[in-house]
């Protein structure tokens, strides 16, 4: 009898404990016990605006193989007491969910997302598959890569900012993966008002007539895209403050491996945004010097910079070592043209230094102009020698005579091209250079056609 009793005893907890645990889990994987959380309640609220408010949070934070696992609810035990031991309302990590939770077959299954054009922001036609395809090194794209939670009052979304990253970082503009027609559906409307095209032999300027001139989108739209998608650096150290580490943030193989491939990071940790937009469209062509000069004062910047050249050696100039830049120097407005430039004035010397500083300038542009008019005078004479050579010696000698040549003018041309003044000494060491070179192929040339006489 009383062994009876004891194993109804036994059968009564274990009903009771097995309906417990099944009655807790039931309780706690329902979006409700999700809410009653402080930490979770405004991630709660937004949920309820979704389409996905019938989907309970589990179904989506946890993956389907996982849901139910002892893993999980250690995890789970672990929120409740950051619940009961923290008053902080804000995740200090976002949730990372598992590709399986959205490619379920009841939910958006793979082979149905694969070629399926999907209407991203009521106007651009998206397809998944040809964006896991094209991925940039070390990048393996998840469903969270572009569905995140990044504003207070949606749950998760794609940011357009997160689609201009990808497609215009380190891309030339309306070309590979930052073509216009990729997203935009080339007009057809005349862009001429005078001309729709309604009149016979009449042939209207559209956007088509352009993309067949091959006329650059930039003519028109060049305001459209500000920003480079710059590493945030700073952003580093809000994760990681070991050396070793912070100093592969620069491989990109690796830091895309790392945190998007492996899910730890968001775009936007890492990034600075790039901009696509509706602009002012005159001041950003008219306030940008590299429109017209895209390789804008760059003999001026070796003169300071003094690297090492064809047989010169570096030579940093002084405003270069103490990291003076041109408006250090440039400080005096002149109008050329009906348009005020700022040029460089001895004035700039005088009041860092002292008052005899401001003839040493006119000392050095003279010394400069000097050293480079008789360096010119020499290389026509080299110039001169190799055409009187042609036909006289073979070739080979004649080739390495005007690689000779070439070396020397690349070297007078910083100088000639850059102003001397920029780095006095670096310039005069350039055109000495050049000087030797052109001597060379004069002395060379000459010794070659004696021997060939004799």
């Amino acid at each position: 009898m009383k062994k009876r009793v004891l194993l109804i005893i036994l059968a009564a907890i274990a009903v009771i404990t097995i309906s417990t645990i099944v009655a807790t889990d039931f309780y706690t994987s329902k979006s409700t016990f999700c809410g009653s959380c402080h930490i979770m309640k405004r991630y709660y609220k937004t949920w309820l605006t979704t389409k996905h408010n019938n989907v309970d949070c589990v179904d989506c934070h946890y993956a389907p193989r996982e849901k139910h696992s002892f893993r999980i609810k250690f995890k789970g035990l672990g929120q409740l007491f950051t619940y009961i031991y923290t008053e902080d309302e804000n995740i200090r990590k976002p949730a990372v969910i598992d590709d399986l939770s959205c490619m379920a077959f009841d939910c958006h299954p793979k082979q149905k997302l694969d070629e399926k054009k999907f209407k991203f922001k009521d106007k651009i036609f998206y397809i998944h598959q040809t964006h896991f395809d094209k991925t940039i090194e070390g990048q393996t794209l998840h469903c969270d890569t572009c569905h995140q939670h990044v504003s207070a009052d949606s749950h998760f979304e794609v940011p357009k900012d997160a689609c201009f990253l990808c497609h215009f970082k380190n891309a030339d503009f309306n070309k590979g993966r930052a073509k216009c027609s990729l997203c935009h559906e080339i007009p057809t409307k005349s862009l001429q008002k005078q001309k729709t095209g309604d009149k016979p032999g009449e042939k209207p300027v559209t956007h088509q007539t352009l993309e067949e001139a091959e006329v650059p989108c930039q003519s028109c739209h060049y305001e459209l895209i500000h920003g480079e998608g710059e590493i945030k650096e700073e952003g580093c150290t809000d994760c990681h403050d070991r050396p070793e580490t912070l100093a592969k943030a620069y491989d990109r193989k690796i830091m895309h491996e790392q945190h998007v491939a492996e899910q730890n990071a968001r775009c936007f940790d890492c990034h600075r945004p790039i901009k696509h937009e509706k602009n002012e469209f005159l001041d950003p062509v008219r306030e940008s010097c590299f429109v017209c000069h895209p390789d804008h004062h760059n003999y001026q910047k070796i003169l300071l910079v003094g690297d090492k050249q064809k047989d010169v050696m570096s030579a940093p100039g002084l405003m270069y070592d103490v990291k003076t830049n041109c408006i250090g120097c440039h400080i005096e407005e002149r109008l050329i043209k009906g348009e005020n430039v700022l040029h460089g004035s001895a004035k700039a010397c005088v009041a860092c230094h002292t008052e005899k500083y401001g003839q040493m300038v006119r000392e050095w542009i003279d010394k400069a102009k000097e050293e480079l008019k008789y360096a010119k005078a020499i290389e026509q004479d080299a110039v001169k020698a190799i055409t009187n050579a042609k036909g006289k010696i073979t070739t080979e000698k004649l080739d390495s005579a005007f690689v000779m040549l070439r070396k020397g003018q690349e070297n007078l041309r910083i100088v000639e091209y850059g102003g001397g003044v920029h780095n006095q000494k670096y310039s005069i060491d350039l055109l000495d250079a050049a000087m030797d070179n052109f001597e060379n192929v004069i002395e060379i040339l000459d010794m070659v056609q004696n021997n060939d006489d004799n």
